[in-house]
Parts: C-alpha cells; structure tokens; sequence
C-alpha cells in the first residue's frame, strides 16, 4: 500500500479534521499564556534577593512562599484556560474539574496576602484587602471555568439508546488513549514515524467529532475504538520502549507497515460510520487484528 496518496476516505477526514480546526480556533486562542501571572513572580524577585542580602528570614520565607504560590496560580489558570477551550470545542463534555481557574485566583490572593503581610509588613486589614483584589482580579482577567456539563439532546439521547454519561465516558477514554499516543510519538527519534502518528490522532479525534454529532455511532464504534487505539496505543509504547535497539531490524519495517494500516483505516472510519456499514467495520477490525499478530508487534 503506498501511505503517501490518501484515498477518499483520507482525503474526506482531513477535509473535516480542518473544519473541526477552524471551528475551534476561536476558543482554543483563549488557551493561550496566562502573562500577567506569568510576569508576577518576577516582582518578587529583587524583594527576595535583598532581604537574602540582609538575612531577614521571615521576610525570605514569606516572599518566596509568595512566589510559589503565583507559580501555582500560573500553571493552575493556563490549564483552566487549555480545559476551557476543549470544552468549548467539544459538543457532549463534563464542565471541567476541578474549577482550576478559580483554584489559580485563589492562589493569587494567597500569595499577595502572604507576600503584603509578612514579606512587606503592612497590617493584616490591607493585606487581606490586597488579597482579595488580587483573586477578583484574576477572576475578571481570565474569567471563571464553565460550570455546567454539555449533554446530549432528548432526541439525540432517545435516538441513540444512550445516556449523557455513557457517551462522555467512551469518549475521554478514548481521548486518553490518543493522548498517550501524541506523548509517546514525541519521544520517538523517527520523524517519519512521529509525523504518521501525529495524523493518526487527527484522524481519530475526528472520529470522536462524528460520534459527538450522532452519539447512535457509539455502539457500532465500540469495537473500533477499543481495538484499534488499544491496539496502537500498546504498539507505539512498546516500540517507543525499544526503539534503539529495533532501528533498522525488520521489526522496525513491520512497525512502519502496521501503521501504514492504521492510518489509512482511521481515514476511512469517519466514512464508514456516515455510510451505517457495520459490516465494513467489523472486517477492517478483523484486518487489523491479524495484521498485528502477523508482524510481531501486537
């Protein structure tokens, strides 16, 4: 099979996974840095150097509390604000949890309550009044995570046989395991190989999309998500696992060929689920299954 000329199927998927991209650009551009947070920590800095110069201790351990504390307020708001862009590109989701931007504003408070109280020495009164501005603040500058979950439509529901959460559960499992899939593909040396692996993920989320859109696909699904991203998954990590020692062996070749497979079948999923051919699903099932037991990689 040549990997490099998409059929329709492919070229069909990859026309819906740059829809999906563009629907989503808008909330995803909202995921971006949190820089005031990030731009923070660094007024700390000199405070802290010069109390280590004149050796107040208290004023050291509370100025660097405070740091850690915006570090944290940081890193928490930037992954409320990645959770929130997955929210809003996605049609049937659980609001995220925790609430990691307001977690992250409370945080800022705490570290301005800290760092005004016992790193700058103003009274308790300010410092709690600086602390809650500071948290108010945060909350106004990156706004509050969504709070409720997005489910399926009565009729969408009565239609497919399912319930909301049936359909979020098959769906972040399945998530998970493509995200073990892009973290695995970024470690391996193959540019080749990281590239395949990176249109797979592609391709299967856009098979997640479709199953967003009619949740009925579920059932025929199942299988298809269990073992091929089981499949792959379990592949690309052992091969990752040993892929200095496997560098030019025919395991290697059988590894490329396995995906080669992968890839072309994940381009025809999204087909094959609008077309209602479960027949054509369960023989590529089978296809695959074989394949892997027959190159040793499975």
């Amino acid at each position: 099979m040549n990997a490099d000329r998409p059929d329709a199927g492919t070229r069909s998927i990859s026309r819906r996974v740059s829809s999906r991209a563009r629907a989503t650009a808008a909330p995803a551009a909202g995921a971006g840095r949190a820089w005031t947070l990030r731009i923070a920590p660094f007024l700390l800095v000199v405070p802290l150097i010069t109390n280590l110069l004149a050796g107040d201790v208290v004023q050291i351990v509370a100025l660097a509390l405070g740091l850690l504390l915006l570090l944290g307020a940081c890193g928490l708001v930037e992954a409320g604000r990645a959770r929130e862009a997955d929210y809003h590109a996605r049609t049937i989701v659980k609001a995220p949890r925790p609430p990691r931007k307001l977690l992250g504003a409370v945080l800022a408070g705490g570290a301005v309550l800290v760092g005004a109280w016992w790193g700058a020495g103003t009274g308790p009164a300010l410092a709690m009044v600086l602390a809650a501005a500071a948290a108010i603040g945060c909350g106004l500058a990156y706004g509050l995570d969504p709070r409720q979950d997005k489910g399926l439509a009565p009729e969408l529901a009565r239609k497919a046989g399912l319930r909301t959460e049936q359909v979020i559960e098959a769906i972040e499992e399945a998530e998970g395991k493509l995200r073990e899939i892009e973290q695995t593909a970024a470690r391996l040396r193959n540019r080749e190989l990281t590239a395949r692996l990176a249109r797979i993920v592609a391709q299967g989320r856009a098979v997640l999309a479709q199953i967003e859109q009619d949740p009925s696909d579920l059932r025929r699904a199942r299988r298809f998500l269990v073992t091929y991203l089981d499949g792959t998954r379990d592949v690309v990590r052992k091969y990752g696992q040993q892929q200095q020692d496997l560098a030019d062996t025919e395991l290697a070749a059988n590894f490329r060929h396995v995906l080669e497979t992968v890839e072309r079948v994940f381009g025809e999923q999204e087909e094959v689920l609008k077309r209602n051919e479960t027949m054509d699903l369960e023989v590529q099932i089978e296809v695959l299954r074989t394949q892997l037991e027959r190159e040793g990689v499975a």
